[in-house]
This record gives C-alpha cells, sequence and structure tokens, in this order.
C-alpha cells in the first residue's frame, strides 16, 4: 500500500519558486534586475525635487543615479551570481579583428537607431499627443567637467553595465540550443530595464545586433566597444543624423519634415553597411567553429523551462508596474 505524499508547505514553495538556485538561472537573474529596476524608479522619484543641491535633473544628480543603478543592478549581480562559471560570461578572446569589427560597426548601428528613436517619438506624439520621458535626463551640461561626466555616465559605464548583466552574465545562461530563446529574453529585458519609452525600437534593435555580436565573437567585450561606437559616433557626428528632442517639440507639428528626409537614408545605409559586417563575421564564426563551438557549457547550464515559475510571474508584474508608472509620468 503506497504512502500519501505530504503536500509541499508554503515556505516550500516560495523557497522552491524565488529561493536562489542552485544553479543559476535566466529567470531568476531577470527577477534581481526588475527589482531593482523598480527600486531606482523609487530613488528617481525621490531625488526629483528641484530645491535639492543635485536633483535627478542635474548633469551631478543624474550621473550619480545612472552609475548607482548600473553597479547595482548590473554590474554587482553579474560578479555576485556568476561564482563558478565567471569565464562564461566574458567568454573567449577571438583576436583584435573581430573587436575592431565590433567597434566599427556602431557606427552603422547609429544610423539605424536614430531614425527608430525619431519614429518612436514621432507616433508617441501623435497617438498620445504629449512626449513620454525617460526616467533618466539631465540638462546640457554647462561645463567642460560636466560634459565629462555626462559622456561617462551616459556612454562608458552603461555600456560596461549592459554588456557585462545581458551579453555577458544573461547570456551565459542560455544553452547553445536556446539561442532564440535567448534573443527574446535578452532583448525584451534589456529593453524594459531601460525605462526610456522613446528608445524603445532602437533598444530592441540594438539588442539584436549585439546577441548577434555575442554569438558570432563569443565574448562580451565585442558588445561592449559596439555600445561605446555607437554612442560616440552619436556625439561626435553630430551633423550627420539629428535626434528629435522630446523636450522641446510640443506636438508632432513641431517636427520637421527634414528628420525623416534624412533619416530613411540613413536607415537604409545602416542596414546595408551592417550586412556587411554579417558576412564578414558569419564567415569568421564559420572559420573557428572547431575552436570555439559555444557549446562547451551547455551540461552545467539549467534548461530553459527551469525559469518558468512563479518568480517570472513577479519579474512580469514589476516590469508592467514600472512602465506604466513611467507612462503615467511619475518620475516627472
Amino acid at each position: 500500500m503506497s504512502e500519501n505524499k505530504t503536500p509541499p508547505t508554503a515556505l516550500a514553495i516560495i523557497k522552491h519558486n524565488f529561493g536562489k538556485p542552485h544553479i543559476m538561472t535566466w529567470g531568476w537573474s531577470v527577477m534581481i534586475l526588475s527589482l531593482a529596476t523598480a527600486l531606482f524608479l523609487a530613488l528617481r522619484c525621490f531625488f526629483k525635487d528641484p530645491e535639492l543641491l543635485y536633483p535627478a535633473e542635474s548633469v551631478v544628480g543624474c550621473s550619480f543615479l545612472v552609475i548607482l543603478m548600473t553597479l547595482c543592478a548590473q554590474v554587482l549581480p553579474s560578479v555576485m551570481l556568476s561564482r563558478g562559471f565567471g569565464d562564461e560570461v566574458i567568454g573567449h578572446y577571438t583576436g583584435v579583428g573581430t573587436l575592431i569589427l565590433a567597434l566599427v560597426s556602431g557606427i552603422p548601428l547609429m544610423l539605424i537607431r536614430i531614425p527608430l528613436y525619431n519614429l518612436m517619438a514621432y507616433l508617441t506624439l501623435r497617438l498620445s499627443g504629449r512626449s513620454i520621458y525617460p526616467v533618466f535626463f539631465h540638462q546640457d551640461p554647462a561645463t567642460t567637467v560636466g560634459s565629462i561626466l555626462a559622456v561617462i555616465s551616459d556612454t562608458v559605464i552603461p555600456a560596461f553595465g549592459i554588456a557585462l548583466f545581458f551579453f555577458g552574465f544573461l547570456w551565459s545562461r542560455f544553452k547553445s540550443t536556446d539561442r532564440l530563446k535567448a534573443y527574446i529574453v535578452i532583448i525584451a529585458a534589456y529593453a524594459l530595464y531601460s525605462m526610456d519609452f522613446t528608445s524603445v525600437l532602437a533598444l530592441v534593435a540594438t539588442g539584436i545586433w549585439c546577441c548577434y555580436l555575442r554569438s558570432r565573437t563569443y565574448n562580451m567585450w565585442a558588445p561592449f566597444l559596439c555600445l561605446i561606437s555607437m554612442k560616440l559616433s552619436e556625439l561626435l557626428l553630430p551633423q550627420t543624423l539629428s535626434r528629435i528632442n522630446i523636450f522641446e517639440v510640443q506636438t508632432y507639428a513641431d517636427i520637421g519634415s527634414t528628420y525623416f528626409y534624412a533619416s530613411l537614408p540613413a536607415f537604409f545605409m545602416g542596414m546595408v553597411l551592417l550586412l556587411f559586417f554579417i558576412r564578414v563575421l558569419d564567415s569568421f564564426a564559420i572559420a573557428v567553429r572547431f575552436e570555439v563551438s559555444g557549446s562547451e557549457n551547455d551540461e552545467n547550464i539549467p534548461a530553459f523551462d527551469k525559469s518558468i515559475n512563479l518568480s517570472l510571474l513577479l519579474t512580469i508584474a514589476v516590469f508592467v508596474t514600472v512602465w506604466v508608472l513611467i507612462i503615467k509620468g511619475v518620475h516627472l
């Protein structure tokens, strides 16, 4: 006669769904990211008072929050949670040639990002009648020191955190047979973490390309260099393509037609250039497939469905709440 199994207790269910897994999964990692995102949205709302010495919209205040968020939400979790498989996060060094290609690919990616940003800015104004401001933004720096701080906080440090967490740590939590699922999860988490509604389409394009770079170069440094190049090319080549300033336009009628006349050719030019990089990087990946397959660590990575539990529902609920609050403008 078989014995009746004791039903699991509430504590056991909570520990199973929300406790730190013995082998790190992508679902638990994204849950930590969502909670950190919500925390820093609350922190941003706390520092929005213009009477503060360094409010969140000042260069110093915004830089402080962005750097702190990068460290707490991306760098520290990547370091703490990747113990035992840190080499998989960083990846393989596959030569300086691929890194140079990744660096240069940031320029055509910029030509794709800005048109997508402009399109989203126009559609937002056209459909809702108002712009939806990002959570983190600052006034134009008035000094050289402020400009340097803005570049560091807007470009260098966020690029490192993004490359380390999304295209390093999170990428390492997917088997080589789950690459399509990895693309979907990483791109969605990357866009949601940004808390920038107008940049959503641009972030999706960036996420796709950075995932591709990671899959072809086998390391996180290629996406990092690409992100640096993309941002710097926008700063150093301001006359190449103009980005709509959502803080100045009031209605979609204020957006000049020149934005779209310039954006369309730039978008197609960027696509053509990226196709060239795809061809070169594909050839490289074929050449090194016997040395670096990308599947050598699959047996140490949990199955994809191990992350589909109550913690994933919590992650979705947190991100939905965060984005509803952003659209309502609670941070303004």
